[in-house]
């Protein structure tokens, strides 16, 4: 596995085919090969001569610079999954630390993949239509745009909820940043169990 030298240098492409066969090992040679694609902000930490600690991007050099000390190299995973019309791609951000020596330190993030895919299973949420029938019903708001649904998936509870939202106004201050406020109804998708009905305040700056 690669040329380390004195100061614990590797070369970037050693790093890179090491962490590639950790993901793949996890998510197979097809997921990965088809649908996984390299994050350029990667970044790893060393430390220079003089002992202070330094973050720098992989990409951008052939070969580490001091000491190596640790890396999170992360991808962008985006999976196609025809067979839940609701949830028809998996996407999320998965990533794997590095230790000094290339160990991993951590499994891959991989929660915001749903249990159905692993398992092959029928999804049996409700589509995009039937949330917005519910949404309806609810003693919306007068809007200025029309509804808007988004499927979420929480990775904790491993739940799935539509996010029907529409936009009451929206002005713009003095430096013409647009605020305003959103009506969200937020259903159960599996079950269509209204979990919350609010409206929400938003900027353009955080």
């Amino acid at each position: 596995m690669g040329t380390t030298v004195f100061g614990q240098k590797y070369l970037t492409a050693d790093i890179r085919a090491k962490a590639d066969s950790i993901l793949r090992s996890y998510v197979g040679d097809t997921v990965f090969a088809n649908y996984c694609f390299y994050d350029t902000d990667t970044y790893y930490e060393y430390t220079d001569i003089f002992g202070q600690s330094a973050w720098e991007t992989l990409h951008q050099v052939k070969k580490t610079k001091g000491k190596f000390v640790k890396l999170d190299v992360r991808w962008h995973l985006s999976i196609p999954y025809p067979t839940c019309v609701a949830f028809d791609s998996i996407k999320g951000v998965t990533s794997i630390i590095l230790d000094s020596l290339l160990r991993p330190a951590q499994m891959p993030y991989l929660d915001f993949v749903p249990d159905f895919y692993s398992t092959k299973g029928i999804c049996y949420l409700m589509k995009r239509e039937e949330a917005l029938t519910i949404a309806k019903r609810q003693n919306l708001k007068t809007s200025i745009d029309t509804l808007k649904a988004n499927i979420k998936y929480d990775s904790k509870t491993k739940t799935f909820s539509w996010q029907v939202s529409q936009t009451l106004w929206t002005k713009k201050d003095a430096f013409k940043n647009d605020y305003g406020e959103i009506e969200v109804v937020t259903i159960d998708a599996l079950t269509g169990e209204i979990k919350s009905h609010q409206t929400i305040f938003f900027s353009a700056i955080y």
